[in-house]
């Protein structure tokens, strides 16, 4: 592997980078968070934790660097930099080393030191891994998740020795994004730190610091008690014209991109970017690409020079063909780890110098647009660049934010007044969790109002939904579905950070055989990565009740397994229990399993349960009432009914375009219920029934697949240890209330359920709730073996002990001493259970044995005896 393509190790010596030190000059805004980064730097405090909080587009990255190059590093300082996924680590790699000019960020660096040993490590390929840190190491750039799974496992050595090293020499810490880190698993890497190094400098970075939520709020005071150092709002800098004002152009392609049902389930929930195939599919659209190459030629005044984000070598060259053919100067740029063209001589053909060669033409205006793929990993410096063409959606805020980044320099370092952001929007059949520019571009925080505050709700509502909709259905069969319930009555807007799902690699023999396979994992294995997933659910008539109840009865529950960013296959399956328990079943046009777990993980991040937006141009939208007052009310003939169809079609304050692509789509829709309501006046029994159920019911009987998830769980008899004739039981019976749930349900023998009964006893609990001995004693009468049936002695010990008590109160039972088939037997009980207890309990059973099933009592007499003496 080449260095080019391993990005996970750099020794810079310094005598040498400090002969080439970065003459980049920081802004006024820069110098001033300098200035108060170099006081908070030098102040006696403990704990020491602050905040820099600057605009997408202000410099968070360069303003960090040099901060750590003239403080920290040139005071001695170890430093680790952290965030959240593997392109910020390669971004903050590159601030460091050689840019475009040839000179060093590093060079500024001064103090003792002879050089600067950098290492980047995460889970994707051509970063390093933790087992290869070591202690002589300067810097470590590195993924939250893999730091934290490092400090809780503690298992690697070199991270050990560079934290004791970096106890003796200082430690600054860089959390990029800092506004994620009131989660569980951050508190808990940062506490993990600053245990290993109590004198810690930690420095947060971020466009969005401030939480409405009291809870997150406090969280951040305690882990930056000096708060925010320094703040610039998007709007202060593009008064100052450092920062462009951004301008979003949405363009519709038509294109109906291909995801299959299969794929989608597959994906979703996987908080990975689009898959690779569907990407491919559309950079190999020769439509989207003619759509794509005219946008530019149509506006080129007004676009001026140009970045085209792709996303394959083939789709460059399309556009820059495109683009030359209607005489646009245009070229294009392969960032080094994506530059695969499919052939190695393909791949030769290209020169090294060629991409270099590419940008100064650009810089020099020699070239209107520049075609590349995520050249913006690079760190490469285009100033003069007035607009960005995103040609696909992502669901990568990440990735978003470092695209829209390129365009937003001000007039006064090289840019322009306005940054155009061009965005190519393509049909999908399944509703994608896209990432939006709305707060990117505004400066708006990570919070509940910033949710809110999110693009109109309705945009949220798929093709899936639309094709139900505007489908053509026998009147007969659509009488009970009234039009306005298959609209939301609003959405819940929710945030939580999550973990990328890792891509399937597949073993060597059974990799791809195409070239492009090591760039599209390389591209995809992000294990380590984390999104913030920011998504607005919809909620429709049948589902709000089970939504309060849901809130009501959970308010007092932690949540803490829905809080870390990966979430247990045992907390997916409980999510999907109160999916069961609190809504009512039947179809649905979102899948409501996937929308009570993004609602929980929501809850336990943010210490509080999404807002509610009300959609308040609903009633506007009931086409059931337009039908009622254009044809039945008005009695419209049709040429007058054609035009008042269209005038509402186009209606300024209507959401009709939104719902459908075109207006005989709408027309068709209109049909369809003109001639329900027709069939309900010649057919009145076809009309649904007015009266609501407001109550949801539970099957009587515990569904199969969660029976299996509760022995699988449980395996044996939590109550005697038996592994035969199992059943699964309700802790508190169905009788009386009791739910289908797995915090409910246990596993017990049928011997042991049938002397349970009704009653409420759980197994699962190893202390008894039992207050007195003689509430003991009382239960010894019913404490026998149903049907005679012989069991072990071990067995009954065990289960009559247990039931006594209401739980799994013993630790095991044993024979110490045999005189033929006589002997003494001791009952082991854990902690917080009396002993004492047992011996009379045991008389007493053996009593009420002996009178019920004296047969039974005489078979097992020696042994018996022997078990009145157990203590």
């Amino acid at each position: 592997m080449t260095q080019a393509q391993r990005r996970g190790q750099m020794r810079y010596p310094l005598k040498d980078v400090q002969q080439r030190p970065s003459n980049k000059t920081p802004a006024a805004h820069q110098e001033q968070a300098l200035s108060a980064l170099d006081k908070w730097f030098s102040q006696r405090r403990h704990p020491r934790g602050g905040i820099l909080v600057l605009p997408t587009g202000g410099g968070k990255t360069f303003t960090a660097t040099r901060f750590l190059t003239t403080g920290p590093l040139s005071k001695g300082h170890k430093v680790i930099w952290l965030a959240h996924t593997h392109h910020l680590l390669d971004q903050a790699f590159a601030g460091f080393g050689r840019g475009n000019d040839g000179r060093y960020e590093l060079g500024h660096v001064r103090g003792k030191r002879d050089a600067v040993t950098f290492r980047t490590v995460s889970g994707t390929i051509g970063h390093g891994k933790v087992r290869e840190i070591r202690g002589t190491d300067d810097v470590i750039i590195i993924t939250l998740q893999t730091l934290a799974r490092a400090m809780q496992n503690r298992l690697h050595a070199g991270l050990r020795d560079f934290l004791s090293s970096a106890a003796e020499t200082g430690l600054t810490v860089i959390f990029d994004e800092c506004h994620h880190a009131p989660a569980r698993s951050y508190r808990q890497l940062l506490e993990a730190l600053r245990e290993a190094v109590p004198d810690l400098h930690l420095l947060g970075l971020t466009a969005t610091p401030t939480y409405t939520n009291e809870k997150l709020r406090g969280h951040l005071t305690r882990l930056f008690p000096q708060n925010i150092l320094y703040q610039v709002s998007p709007q202060d800098l593009m008064a100052a014209g450092i920062l462009a004002r951004p301008v979003v152009v949405e363009l519709p392609t038509g294109h109906q991109a291909v995801f299959s049902e299969r794929d989608y389930r597959e994906w979703l929930g996987s908080n990975r970017d689009i898959p690779e195939t569907i990407i491919a599919e559309l950079a190999q659209s020769a439509e989207r690409n003619a759509l794509i190459a005219d946008t530019y030629v149509l506006n080129r005044e007004k676009y001026g020079q140009t970045i085209i984000f792709a996303d394959r070598w083939y789709q460059c060259t399309a556009l820059v063909e495109l683009l030359r053919q209607r005489g646009v100067r245009a070229a294009a740029i392969f960032a080094h780890q994506d530059a695969n063209p499919g052939s190695p001589e393909a791949r030769n053909a290209r020169r090294h110098d060629e991409n270099e060669a590419v940008l100064e033409q650009f810089r020099t205006g020699k070239l209107d647009v520049l075609v590349n793929i995520r050249m913006l990993t690079e760190g490469t410096d285009v100033p003069n660049v007035q607009t960005v063409f995103l040609t696909r959606q992502t669901t990568s805020r990440i990735l978003l934010t470092q695209m829209i980044g390129r365009a937003l320099r001000g007039p006064r370092f090289g840019g322009t007044a306005e940054a155009y952001i061009v965005a190519f929007i393509d049909e999908w059949k399944q509703h994608v969790n896209w990432a939006r520019w709305d707060d990117l571009v505004a400066g708006q925080t990570e919070d509940e109002a910033a949710a809110i505050s999110t693009r109109l709700p309705v945009q949220t509502i798929s093709t899936e939904l639309i094709e139900h909709l505007a489908r053509e259905l026998d009147p007969g069969e659509s009488a009970a579905i009234p039009f306005l319930t298959l609209l939301p009555l609003g959405w819940y807007a929710v945030s939580y950070d999550a973990a990328v799902k890792p891509r399937e690699v597949p073993a060597s023999g059974e990799r791809a055989a195409d070239e492009d396979r090591e760039a599209e994992l390389e591209n995809e294995q992000t294990a380590d990565d984390i999104e913030t997933v920011r998504l607005l659910i919809p909620v429709f008539n049948r589902d709000q009740a089970g939504y309060e109840r849901m809130f009501r009865e959970l308010d007092a529950k932690p949540l803490d397994e829905f809080e870390d960013v990966n979430v247990s296959a045992a907390a997916e399956r409980r999510a999907g229990q109160w999916a069961g328990r609190f809504f009512a079943a039947g179809d649905r046009l979102t899948r409501l399993e996937q929308d009570v777990l993004t609602v929980l993980r929501h809850r336990a991040h943010n210490g509080a349960w999404p807002q509610f937006t009300p959609f308040e141009a609903r009633d506007l939208h009931d086409m059931d009432a337009l039908a009622q007052t254009l044809a039945f009310e008005r009695k419209l003939n049709r040429l007058e009914e054609e035009q008042e169809l269209r005038q509402e079609f186009s209606h300024p304050d209507r959401l009709w375009t939104t719902l459908y692509t075109n207006y005989d789509q709408f027309k068709r829709q209109y049909n369809a219920s003109a001639d329900r309501l027709l069939y309900l006046q010649t057919h009145p029994e076809a009309a649904p029934e007015v009266g609501v159920v407001d109550e949801v019911f539970e099957a009587e009987e515990v569904p199969t697949k969660l029976k299996r998830a509760i022995r699988k769980r449980d395996r044996v008899c939590l109550c005697c240890g038996r592994d035969t004739k199992l059943q699964v039981d309700h802790i508190r019976s169905r009788y009386v209330g009791g739910l289908n749930v797995e915090d409910n349900l246990q596993t017990l023998c049928r011997v042991c359920n049938g002397l349970k009964g009704i009653r409420e006893m759980d197994f699962r609990q190893t202390v008894t709730p039992v207050a007195d001995p003689e509430s003991i004693l009382e239960k010894a009468a019913w404490l026998f073996p149903g049907g005679g049936e012989f069991e072990p002695l071990e067995r009954h010990l065990r289960r009559i002990t247990n039931l006594a008590f209401e739980c799994a109160a013993v630790k095991y039972v044993r024979a110490v001493a045999h005189q033929g088939t006589a002997g003494i037997w001791e009952v082991h009980l854990l902690p917080g259970n009396e002993a004492a207890w047992v011996q009379p309990l045991l008389d007493r059973a053996y009593q009420a044995w002996a009178r019920k099933t004296p047969r039974f009592a005489e078979t097992v007499a020696a042994d018996f005896e022997a078990v009145q003496t157990a203590r």
